[in-house]
């Protein structure tokens, strides 16, 4: 049975929330448990970005360590180029055996996330 966690919920341009203090334009999501949290459930994740008019760049992070406070993170995919408004449903399939996820957003100067899931 698949499981969906929510990365990042609904975000708009200048409007707080979340970590977002609608003025920043570099920022992280909150760590989201990735698969293999669960220990078994395999390394593939299907991380779906829903986009409208963002003007910015996400990047997806992870890491392989228990403990997302002190953890050692890297990037694992990217989307939008900072430069043109992306409006954009986008899944992608990421291998990996890691424990927890988030996004790393940067540029962000108009539109709105709608959401960034992981499903495992």
């Amino acid at each position: 049975m698949s499981q969906t966690q929510t990365i990042l919920a609904t975000t708009v341009y200048g409007e707080a929330s979340g970590n977002y203090d609608g003025s920043s334009q570099d920022w992280y999501s909150d760590p989201a448990q990735a698969a293999d949290y669960y220990r078994g459930r395999g390394g593939l994740q299907t991380v779906t970005f829903s986009l409208d008019g963002f003007q910015g760049i996400i990047k997806l992070q992870a890491t392989l360590d228990t403990l997302p406070e002190t953890a050692k993170w890297f990037d694992v995919y990217e989307i939008g180029d900072g430069i043109v408004p992306l409006t954009d449903y986008h899944p992608e399939s990421i291998t990996g055996n890691f424990v927890w996820m988030r996004v790393n957003v940067l540029l962000f100067d108009s539109g709105t996330i709608n959401s960034v899931t992981i499903t495992y």
